[in-house]
C-alpha cells in the first residue's frame, strides 16, 4: 500500500512537470472563469481539531461546536484526523449539511503513532475545487507528515489559489526544520504551475514556544517573498502558556487579493464554553484570513 501511494505521488509530480506543464494549462482552463462584477470576499482557515476520531465524534456537544466553527469559513484546512475507518470524519462533514464537501489526504506519517490525515472542507456555493490535489513527494525526508496540496477557486470570482497544509511535530528541532523546508514545497509546486502566484501555507506549524523561536519566522519566509498573516502576538492555543503555533503564510503575489483581515477564532468565547468544554473540542483555535474574490475587476 505504501509503495502504491509513493508511486502515485511520484507520478503526480512527474506528469505535471513534463512537456512544459501541459497538465497545468488544462487545469488553468478548468479553474478560471469569465470575470464578473461580483464583489465579495472568502474566508480561508486552518484548524487543528486534535486527535479527531470516534471518541470525539461520539460527543454531540463537541461535534456541534466543531460544525458551527467550520461554518464560519468558506474553506478550512483540517489537521489531526486520526480515525482510520473514516466514519468519524464523515460524521463531521454530514453535520455541516448539504452545502459542504471535502478533499481528504491519505494517512501520512513516518510511523503508525504519528500518522494522521489532512482534509480541506469547503462551502460548495462559494468554493470550487481544482483538478490538482497531491501529497508532497518528499524524496529528501524533510517532513514527518508530508504536506497536502490542493488547488481551489472562489466560485463567483477570479481568485484561484493553491493551499499547502502541514502539521509539524511538536518537537525540537523537528518543528524548526520542517518550517524551514516549507518554501521548498512552494518552489516544487511552482515549477509545475508557473502561472500560479497565490500560494497559501496554513496549518499547525508549532511555530512558537518550546518548538520554534517565533522571532525567526522571517528566515524561511523572507518579507520580499512571503507575508506572515497570523502574527507572533496572536495566541492560537488553549494551553497555560500562550503560543502562536498555527499560521497562515502567503506568497507576496497573493497580497493583491488579501483584505488584510486575519484573526484567531475563539470558539470558547463565541459559544460560551468553559475551559474543560473548550479543550474537549480542541487545544487549538482556528486561524483565518479573508481574500477578495474579484480584486482586479473594475
Amino acid at each position: 500500500m505504501r509503495i502504491l501511494k509513493n508511486l502515485c505521488v511520484v507520478l503526480c509530480f512527474t506528469l505535471l512537470c513534463i512537456q512544459d506543464c501541459h497538465a497545468t494549462s488544462l487545469s488553468d482552463k478548468s479553474l478560471r472563469t469569465e470575470k464578473s462584477n461580483v464583489v465579495g470576499t472568502i474566508k480561508i482557515a486552518s484548524f487543528n481539531i486534535k486527535d479527531f476520531g470516534k471518541k470525539k465524534a461520539a460527543k454531540p456537544k463537541v461535534m456541534q461546536v466543531l460544525a458551527e466553527t467550520i461554518r464560519q469559513f468558506d474553506i478550512v484546512a483540517i489537521q489531526e484526523i486520526q480515525d482510520k475507518c473514516g466514519t468519524a470524519f464523515n460524521k463531521l462533514v454530514n453535520a455541516l449539511g448539504m452545502n459542504y464537501d471535502y478533499i481528504i489526504s491519505d494517512r501520512v506519517g513516518r510511523s503508525s503513532h504519528s500518522q494522521e490525515q489532512y482534509a480541506y472542507i469547503y462551502r460548495t456555493h462559494t468554493i470550487t475545487p481544482g483538478e490538482f490535489r497531491c501529497t508532497f513527494n518528499d524524496t529528501e525526508g524533510l517532513f514527518c507528515r508530508d504536506p497536502f496540496i490542493a488547488r481551489f477557486q472562489a466560485k463567483d470570482g477570479n481568485f484561484d489559489f493553491m493551499l499547502i497544509t502541514v502539521h509539524t511535530p511538536p518537537k525540537k528541532p523537528e518543528a524548526s526544520q520542517e518550517i524551514n523546508a516549507l518554501p521548498k514545497v512552494v518552489q516544487a509546486v511552482k515549477r509545475c504551475f508557473p502561472n500560479e502566484g497565490d500560494f497559501i501555507i496554513l496549518g499547525d506549524l508549532n511555530a512558537d514556544c518550546a518548538y520554534f523561536d517565533e522571532n525567526d519566522i522571517t528566515i524561511p519566509f523572507p518579507r520580499d517573498e512571503f507575508t506572515v498573516l497570523i502574527k507572533n502576538h496572536m495566541v492560537t492555543n488553549l494551553g497555560k502558556k500562550p503560543c502562536t503555533y498555527d499560521r497562515i503564510i502567503i506568497t507576496n503575489q497573493a497580497n493583491e487579493d488579501c483584505t488584510r483581515q486575519s484573526e484567531v477564532f475563539r470558539f470558547d468565547t463565541e459559544f460560551s464554553l468553559n475551559k474543560t468544554q473548550a479543550k474537549d473540542v480542541s487545544d487549538h483555535y482556528p486561524v483565518w484570513s479573508s481574500f477578495y474574490i474579484n480584486k482586479d475587476t473594475d
